[in-house]
This record gives C-alpha cells, structure tokens and sequence, in this order.
C-alpha cells in the first residue's frame, strides 16, 4: 500500500503544480499583450512567462511515467522491469530536449529542438489514443474491465495533442514582439500579438478543461 499511496501522492502534485503554474504562465503572457504597458514590461512578463513555463512543462512530461507507475502498482498495468527502465528513460530523454529548447528559445538551437518537441509530443498523444483504444478492445496493454483508465489515458493523449497545437499557434508571438521591439507599439503589431493571444487562449483553456475532465473520470470513475 505505500507504494500505491506515494505514486498517487506524486501523481496529485503532478496535477496541482501543471495547471497551478501553467496560470500564471498564462496570466503573464496575457498581460504582456497590454500595449498600455512600457515595451521593456512586456518584454519582462514575457520572459517571465517562459521561464515560469518550465515548471507546467515539467509536470506535463511527469504524467507519462508517474501514470505508469500508478497504473502498474494497482495492477491495471503489468510491465516488466526493462519496460518500466524504457518508460523512464523515454520520459527523461522527451523532457530533457523539451527543457533545453525552451530554455534556449531565442537561438537556433531553441528552434530545432522545440521542433523535436513538437514531433515526440505528437507521436506520444497519438500512441496513448490507440493504447486506450487498444486497451477497451481488451488488446492491452492496460486491463479492459477499468474502462475509467482508458478514457483517461486517451484524454491525456490529447492533451498532447492540443499542448502541440497551443505551441504551434502561439510561435509567432516571438515574431511579433521581435517587430514590438525594432518598430515600436503600431496598431498593425498590436492586432497581431492580440490576434495570436486570442487564438492560443482558445488552446490554452480547451486544455484546462481536458485536465480537469481526466481528473474528474480519474477522482470518480464513473465511466
């Protein structure tokens, strides 16, 4: 029982630190939007936003393997030690190249790697979404009588999935507080960076929502 209570105790502090910090992401990059703000403010709460953002990214990778363990020590998951070693090495690997890319969002290295990112990220939800699918056929690799978990695990696929549309749509950001930066406030750059805002709000709350419904299922298990 206590290694079912400390994966599930690490797995609440997964949830509580994702969308907790990821609000402040998003409240910074929402205010850095506010032409009524000096340029080197909303340059600042961006920067502030994207090294926030580190910690929800964190989190976000956390939810493979730590949802492996949890699914694997209540018996709904049975893996073997070298799966579980590959598990772990994969998530690390995902989380490494997605660390360095952001942290080096400004050079080129940045760019590629968030590229990689962006590839892993998709690869990673579609695979969840045919393992839950998988999985409810009763082909595992999770147990077909906990139907709950699938949903969950399906949710979280797409999850990964929005998480990579959210990124591709708020890219041009960079774009357009670098013209922010070389032209000055104009009401042609400020429509294109509330423009962009708008459209990754959209992503970024439909997001929220998926995460509160995967621990809704996961807190009740009424499917």
């Amino acid at each position: 029982m206590t290694a079912i209570f400390t994966w599930k105790y690490l797995h609440i502090l997964m949830f509580v630190f994702w969308v907790g910090t990821d609000m402040g992401v998003f409240l910074s990059c929402k205010k850095s939007t506010d032409p009524k703000l000096s340029i080197d403010s909303r340059f600042l709460l961006l920067h502030m936003a994207l090294r926030i953002e580190l910690l929800p990214r964190t989190m976000w990778k956390a939810a493979l393997p730590l949802g492996v363990m949890l699914s694997q020590v209540n018996g709904w998951l049975s893996l073997s030690d070298m799966q579980l070693t590959l598990v772990w090495v994969f998530s690390l690997a995902w989380w490494g190249i997605s660390m360095t890319g952001a942290w080096y969002y400004d050079k080129p290295m940045g760019h590629t790697l968030t590229k990689v990112n962006n590839v892993l990220t998709t690869l990673v939800g579609i695979g969840l979404i045919w393992l839950a699918y998988s999985s409810a056929a009763g082909n595992g690799p999770f147990d077909v009588d906990v139907s709950w978990l699938h949903w969950k695990v399906g949710i979280y696929g797409l999850i990964n999935l929005m998480i990579v549309a959210m990124l591709y749509v708020f890219d041009p950001m960079g774009i357009a507080f670098g013209r922010l930066a070389v032209e000055g406030s104009t009401p042609e750059i400020e429509t294109t960076i509330s423009t962009i805002m708008g459209r990754a709000t959209v992503t970024i709350w439909t997001t929220y929502i998926l995460i509160c419904i995967v621990g809704f299922i996961a807190t009740t298990k009424i499917i």
